[in-house]
């Protein structure tokens, strides 16, 4: 019994030690392909980096248009637009949307140093808007549109 178990234990040492020996022999092989890939790929990103920075102003700048017919086009069919531009008179603002439920819409305008300087408040259910001026002069406008 006690020279099976020897065997047993020898037999299992050597198919480890066999086995180990062709993973390791794989391993270096897939090392040495992936290394060169990875070669490749440095050169390719070192390429694409000398272009990229022309391209990625030109795409900015073109997204940025974009927002902005986008913005505008969204802020202008609100019905409540046309009295807040008229009421602030600022040509450099944006607006920013807080709230939007069924019931009132909270917009922030916005200079373009990013400053909060108003906030409009529409009741739906009644037309009413309000404009607040949020550097102290407080509310500016409070009726039914």
């Amino acid at each position: 019994m006690f020279k099976k178990i020897i065997l047993f234990s020898a037999v299992v040492t050597m198919l480890a030690a066999c086995s180990n020996n062709e993973a390791t022999e794989k391993n270096e092989a897939t090392n040495e392909v992936s290394s060169q890939s990875q070669e490749q790929q440095v050169e390719q990103q070192k390429n694409e980096t000398v272009e990229q920075p022309a391209q990625l102003e030109q795409n900015a700048q073109a997204e940025d248009k974009a927002t902005e017919t986008n913005d505008l086009s969204e802020w202008t069919s609100l019905p409540e637009y046309n009295k807040i531009v008229e009421q602030i008179d600022n040509q450099n603002i944006r607006f920013e949307k807080v709230t939007d439920s069924t019931d009132k819409r909270i917009l922030l305008i916005i200079d373009e140093n990013g400053t909060k300087l108003y906030k409009s408040i529409f009741i739906k259910n009644s037309n009413r808007l309000k404009i607040i001026n949020m550097k102290g002069n407080g509310q500016i406008f409070n009726d039914i549109l």
